[in-house]
């Protein structure tokens, strides 16, 4: 491992959150606005739920069809750097600073990008995926000497949150456990094992590890108007370096 990737595996040994202040409320107000107006370049994500991406998901587009994501990674990319590039800049700026190595964006992969839950009753149900994040699977990281896949990152930055607010279910269970078990016997396990409730706040960025057990955490009510909107995305550290990804 290089420094960095030591650094990163001590501090999210037990299954930790960390939280960094990167944006206000008025500039994630602002950024809001951004989002909504490039609301013609959303992509539904489900037949029935008010669920949508702006950008392109490893786990939704790569895992489906490597070739495609790399073809729409190209047009995505390009628009959100059109529109965000001082979000992340700031994003790998804030990185670099906490990881104290250099951070940057992976060449060819999307850049991270936005899940977007507007308003329905349903996402008061825990519907989501309990999981890991193991979109490097998806990718090919050949090209590098080194690339770490013991301690993978992901991080979550809030944009505009539910009015009853919205987090992150976790679970402190061990990748090497996890990794062996059926869905079945996953949620069997989990059921025997203490929950724990992480709330996120708007314009805070939650980095945590990869292989921790987690799920998008239903709400507690859903009301008129509520929006859930967060900026999304993963790093792998690669000869030193962290690559940022979605």
């Amino acid at each position: 491992m290089t420094a960095a990737s030591d650094l990163a595996a001590h501090e999210f040994a037990g299954h930790d959150l960390v939280r960094l202040d990167l944006l206000s409320r008025d500039e994630c107000a602002a950024l809001r606005a951004q989002i909504f107006a490039l609301r013609a370049d959303w992509r539904r994500r489900d037949d029935e739920l008010p669920f949508f991406t702006l950008g392109c998901a490893s786990y939704l587009d790569a895992v489906a069809d490597r070739a495609g994501y790399a073809g729409a990674a190209v047009a995505s990319n390009a628009l959100l750097s059109r529109h965000f590039r001082q979000l992340y800049d700031r994003l790998a700026a804030r990185l670099g600073r906490h990881f104290q190595a250099p951070v940057a964006f992976a060449p060819g992969l999307a850049l991270p990008g936005f899940h977007i839950y507007l308003a329905h009753k349903k996402f008061e149900q825990p519907i989501a995926s309990v999981h890991c994040d193991t979109q490097y699977e998806a990718h090919d990281w050949s090209e590098y000497v080194h690339a770490d896949f013991r301690c993978p990152m992901s991080f979550t930055l809030a944009i505009s949150l539910p009015q009853c607010g919205g987090g992150l279910n976790t679970w402190n269970m061990d990748y090497a456990e996890y990794s062996t078990l059926t869905p079945g016997q996953l949620a069997q396990r989990l059921a025997r094992r203490t929950q724990r409730y992480v709330d996120y706040a708007v314009g805070e960025l939650a980095l945590h590890s990869g292989h921790l057990v987690h799920q998008a955490a239903p709400a507690n009510e859903v009301r008129d108007g509520d929006q859930r909107i967060t900026l999304q995305g993963h790093a792998l550290n690669c000869d030193g370096r962290w690559l940022l990804y979605w």
